[in-house]
């Protein structure tokens, strides 16, 4: 009687199994086709109160895009204005990211995290968001591997995460994209030279000398950009030297006000914005809008450029 049973248990386990395997592939299958196409980050693409993206490095580098006045800030950079263009692209990334394939997650593919990027959206409260865990791209593939929420699957995904680590990387530059034919008046602390249109020399206004080599001048203030940026707020200015000031009027009637700082050899400037006479609306509103980027602000330039700017002489 015993052994019947064990043979009718055998039959209808014999009949099970296939069933059972066929049911964790179409359980399998149907994960796939759900998860394809979707995006990678719904949770936060669908969140309108997301006020911090923090990007974790394997380098053991974080950066932390804030959301501070309705304005996207690097904490990392001193709470200072991420790029434009960069914001925008990382917004982008997180906004389009698509699923294209979605798998069960087993141990032996965490080697594929070992250094992986984590990004990480939370809201108004501190909740996190997304949790997400995106591994290096290894040579030959075309989709990243990635973790999410510790949901239990690793997914493939379609994009470009091969972000930054630098901190300067994510904040707005340059300082100045004017070059000499937008330049119509230098004033130094030793000089002071003009020019009525761009294709002329500028003249000394004191002797009307003509000079042709501001070139070297201007080139030290072209795409500018900082290697460290201070709140003014919070450091004491009186231990710095101030060394040089600049008055650069261009022929928008925009004049930039730079003052050349050094401390323990390094060089530091702070910049105002201000006008001269009559300027059209766009200029004005260049002004209103840029002068965010400066007000409040020092910021560490090059050391060779420095010394140039300090030492120049006409």
């Amino acid at each position: 009687m015993l052994r019947k049973h064990i043979k009718i248990a055998l039959i209808l386990l014999l009949f099970a199994v296939p069933f059972l395997i066929y049911g964790i592939y179409l359980n399998s299958t149907r994960v796939h086709l759900l998860s394809r196409g979707n995006y990678f980050f719904d949770l936060t693409r669908n969140r309108a109160d997301i006020e911090q993206i923090a990007l974790v490095f394997p380098n053991q580098k974080s950066i932390h895009i804030e959301k501070k006045d309705n304005f996207w800030r690097i904490k990392e950079a001193n709470n200072y204005y991420t790029a434009f263009s960069k914001i925008n692209a990382l917004v982008a990334l997180i906004r389009n990211t698509v699923i294209y394939r979605a798998d069960n997650f087993h141990s032996k593919e965490e080697a594929l995290f070992q250094n992986a990027l984590k990004i990480i959206s939370t809201d108004a409260s501190g909740k996190i968001v997304d949790e997400a865990t995106i591994a290096p791209l290894k040579e030959g593939n075309k989709y990243y591997y990635a973790l999410r929420n510790n949901d239990g699957f690793i997914y493939q995904l379609a994009g470009n995460f091969d972000l930054s680590s630098h901190v300067m990387d994510w904040v707005q530059m340059p300082l100045f994209t004017f070059n000499i034919n937008h330049v119509k008046r230098i004033k130094a602390d030793n000089f002071e030279v003009y020019r009525r249109f761009e294709n002329e020399n500028f003249k000394d206004v004191q002797t009307s000398t003509e000079y042709t080599h501001l070139q070297k001048l201007l080139d030290n203030f072209w795409y500018l950009t900082a290697d460290e940026i201070q709140q003014i707020s919070q450091i004491d200015l009186s231990a710095f030297s101030k060394v040089n000031h600049f008055d650069i009027t261009l022929f928008n009637g925009i004049i930039y006000q730079i003052d050349l700082y050094t401390q323990n050899q390094t060089y530091w400037i702070t910049v105002k914005l201000n006008r001269e006479g009559l300027i059209n609306k766009t200029s004005l509103q260049q002004i209103k809008e840029n002068s965010l980027l400066f007000d409040g602000w020092i910021f560490k330039i090059n050391h060779d450029k420095g010394i140039n700017l300090a030492e120049f002489i006409l």
